[in-house]
């Protein structure tokens, strides 16, 4: 299964492993806090990561994520900026 450009970019900005909200996601990404949401709540289902039932609600990639992200096609959406 393929991810959007979306979810990639979420995933790969959750690959540093820690936790982060929609709202620093969307800062990290530059995508709308809305996009965010749906591309971590559909990543969620999937498997690739998981969130926090508090408010806010905080996002972290999960094992099978962090092996997603370090294949080819994903690599390059990993960040490296904290």
């Amino acid at each position: 299964m393929a991810l959007s450009e979306a979810q990639a970019k979420v995933l790969g900005a959750l690959a540093r492993g820690q936790p982060l909200t929609t709202q620093e996601l969307s800062t990290r990404t530059e995508l709308a806090a809305t996009t965010v949401r749906a591309a971590a709540t559909s990543l969620t289902h999937d498997g690739w990561t998981a969130n926090t039932d508090g408010i806010p609600t905080y996002w972290r990639i999960t094992d099978c994520g962090l092996r997603l992200v370090a294949t080819r096609p994903y690599r390059e959406y990993r960040t490296t900026n904290a």
